[in-house]
């Protein structure tokens, strides 16, 4: 998830020219169209199992009161398709989901909160058209319009039909926002599955939204962590978080370990001096996440095997052997440790809640869960491989108290 500091820049720069132009400090709600600007990107057939994914970023930060979208899709067969529609924090709107079957088209078509049919209920022929969508854009109206929206087009059906998106614009109505931090409850995300959902005492949090923090990212050093950090203090419910990480648009921080489970918390963000709105959000014992080696929470796992070496399809974990994963989430730990606390390697913490591993439907006994020694937030799952097991790319499920970490994970068994 980490940006380089010349990209950051160029948002930042992109941000102050848009907030600069736009009329920044006036009151009254204005409109600005963004669009996707790159190659056309192929949808393909279904057993590609693959989502073609269009990126707009809008560099203005508003706090967004309407939201209409554009499509311009070449495609046979409309039912075969669904369309999604991402904020920048990640809230998720329909527009369509394998509706219309053969008939409709998809060139240039608008979506609308405003028209007076649903696209599933009209299945227009001819392109230019405004419509509903399965879904109401609203579901982004009181979030900030500052960052990356994404278009994501899967074929769901058809294994023959292919085609293309053409192009995709985002029209975005907002008030100017430029006194305070930007966030959302949908924009506080489990760090390693990028999930959102209940938080629990102790996870690392991955928290997205606008005028976050400072243009030039700030990392916290090795061991215990700072409540301070590039200007940005994070609190919850009053309570100071750890920051192990601060940008203009991202952070990453510890919640506290005395969270009320079962409960709700406020968080805040503070940066020089500048509050933002509350952000409620519900508590759990645990909130497992699982990292993956690509960042972005699906695939491939962060794991070690046993004789030191990465686990990859090159490296496979042999089966009786322990390979150690890591997590965020899991809960409190005994003996306990003080929020942003790196953990010792003696005593070993471990975790209060039961932890339970399988591959592939077999159990993978849990030799270990706790705090990962030297590191604040960081957890580790020691698991031993099932001797019978299939060899090859595995599905690991890890759930703790019962609560699952995401299941779209793999390591790969000699």
């Amino acid at each position: 998830m980490s940006i380089p500091p010349n990209f950051i820049r160029l948002l930042a720069l992109m941000l102050l020219i848009g907030l600069l132009s736009g009329g920044a400090y006036a009151q009254e709600p204005v409109t600005y169209t963004y669009s996707y600007t790159g190659a056309p990107l192929p949808i393909f057939r279904d057993d590609a199992d693959v989502i073609s994914v269009v990126q707009i970023f809008v560099p203005r930060a508003l706090r967004v009161t309407s939201v209409v979208v554009n499509v311009d899709i070449d495609y046979p067969r409309p039912g075969d398709l669904d369309l999604f529609f991402f904020s920048p924090i990640g809230t998720r709107t329909k527009l369509i989901e394998g509706n219309c079957g053969d008939t409709g088209t998809l060139l240039n078509t608008t979506f609308d909160d405003s028209a007076q049919s649903r696209y599933s209920d009209f299945c227009p022929i001819e392109p230019g058209r405004t419509f509903l969508g399965n879904e109401a854009l609203s579901n982004s109206v009181g979030e900030g319009s500052f960052g990356v929206w994404r278009l994501a087009v899967e074929n769901n059906e058809s294994d023959d039909n292919v085609g293309w998106v053409i192009g995709a614009s985002v029209t975005i109505t907002g008030t100017p926002v430029t006194d305070k931090p930007i966030t959302s409850a949908e924009g506080v995300l489990n760090a390693a599955s990028l999930q959102s959902g209940f938080i629990a005492p102790g996870q690392m949090l991955a928290i997205l939204g606008g005028l976050l923090g400072p243009v030039e990212p700030v990392s916290a050093p090795a061991g215990d962590l700072p409540t301070t950090l590039g200007g940005v203090e994070v609190s919850f419910d009053g309570v100071p978080a750890a920051i192990a990480y601060a940008s203009l648009f991202q952070l990453r921080v510890q919640a506290p370990y005395s969270l009320t489970v079962g409960g709700e918390t406020s968080m805040q963000i503070t940066f020089n001096g500048m509050v933002s709105d509350p952000v409620t959000l519900a508590v759990s014992d645990t909130m497992p996440g699982l990292y993956t080696i690509n960042g972005v929470g699906a695939g491939q796992l962060t794991a070690i095997n046993q004789d030191g070496t990465v686990n990859s399809a090159q490296n496979p974990a042999a089966k009786g052997s322990v390979v150690v994963l890591y997590a965020v989430g899991l809960g409190a730990v005994d003996p306990s440790l003080a929020t942003g606390q790196a953990a010792p390697a003696s005593p070993l913490s471990t975790t209060t809640a039961s932890v339970f591993a399988y591959i592939s439907g077999i159990v993978a006994p849990v030799e270990f869960a706790g705090a990962a020694p030297g590191y604040a937030g960081l957890y580790q799952i020691n698991l031993r491989i099932p001797e019978n097991v299939s060899s090859g790319s595995r599905q690991v499920y890890v759930y703790a108290n019962g609560t699952p970490a995401q299941s779209n994970v793999n390591l790969w068994v000699e």
